[in-house]
């Protein structure tokens, strides 16, 4: 899928967990957009995400927002599960629409003061892929700005989630949110970046020629690609070499981040990822300007 999808500032922040989960109220101190009452985890994140972002202070009113998550509301469903199982009590309204899963996409309009369309999605590892896909549908029929995020979080027992998910004790689990400010290419604002394509490949062997054709200066493979058989082959352009900061679906948005940071103009990314359970590779092509 051919994208052409302007990128003009980006930024985040993230941060590994060991066993307890940092508090956020101090961090959330310089955060200069208000916070919304009873915010939960996934939507302070998202603002200390956009804390870190250029440009992120004010906003067009018709600016759009995509919310990419790879578990989307996580802490809210298991502490109303577990209030709904364990005790037997119904949660109270908030809790309920917390799990909402475009709450925290609502909730962000309120805060930033922007009246577009307001849109998430969840692809696990994925789920940035699929929200540049959103936010370049959106671009093809309105040129207002693209605000577009990605966030994930970890439960407030980062042992017990362990536990669930069958991994080791020591395993560092990781949560943040990182951030890109898209919009139409006839922008008079030059562009940092571009989204050339993002798209699925439905026969990885035909992936090195594709790169080849599209011309890479460099290729990075998602976390749940470093241990596969496309590891051991000889792809196109220089591997970037990435250190997973823990289990975090939407890390590659980071990966991305710290390409962007150092690529010189002209230089082209081939982003590699794909879903647990599949074999169907998803391709992004990334032009720095």
């Amino acid at each position: 899928m051919d994208l052409n999808l302007s990128l003009f500032a980006y930024g985040g922040f993230s941060h590994t967990v060991e066993q307890q989960l940092p508090d956020l109220n101090e961090p959330l101190k310089a955060v200069s957009h208000k916070l919304p009452r009873r915010s939960d985890r996934l939507t302070q994140l998202c603002l200390l995400g956009l804390r870190h972002t250029p440009d992120s202070d004010t906003f067009e009113a018709g600016t759009h927002l995509v919310l990419a998550s790879g578990d989307a509301n996580l802490n809210s469903t298991i502490l109303n599960s577990e209030q709904i199982f364990d005790s037997g009590t119904l949660p109270n309204p908030i809790g309920f629409i917390n799990t909402v899963n475009n709450s925290t996409a609502y909730h962000l309009c309120v805060s930033l003061g922007i009246q577009g369309q307001a849109i998430s999605v969840s692809r696990d590892h994925c789920s940035l892929e699929a929200g540049l896909q959103i936010a370049a549908t959106l671009q093809h029929s309105d040129p207002s700005p693209i605000l577009l995020g990605t966030v994930d979080e970890i439960p407030n027992d980062p042992q017990q989630h362990r536990r669930r998910l069958h991994m080791p004790p020591t395993t560092p689990l990781a949560e943040g949110s990182f951030w890109f400010h898209c919009g139409h290419p006839q922008q008079q604002e030059p562009p940092i970046a571009t989204i050339e394509y993002c798209g699925p490949m439905r026969d990885s062997r035909n992936v090195g020629d594709f790169l080849r054709e599209r011309q890479i200066s460099h290729h990075l493979l998602g976390d749940l690609l470093r241990e596969s058989a496309l590891s051991e082959i000889q792809l196109p352009g220089e591997r970037l070499v990435t250190q997973s900061q823990g289990h975090y679906l939407t890390q590659n948005a980071d990966y991305l981040q710290r390409w962007l940071d150092s690529a010189r103009p002209g230089e082209r990314l081939g982003l590699l990822n794909n879903t647990s359970g599949s074999k169907r590779l998803t391709v992004t092509l990334i032009l720095k300007r």
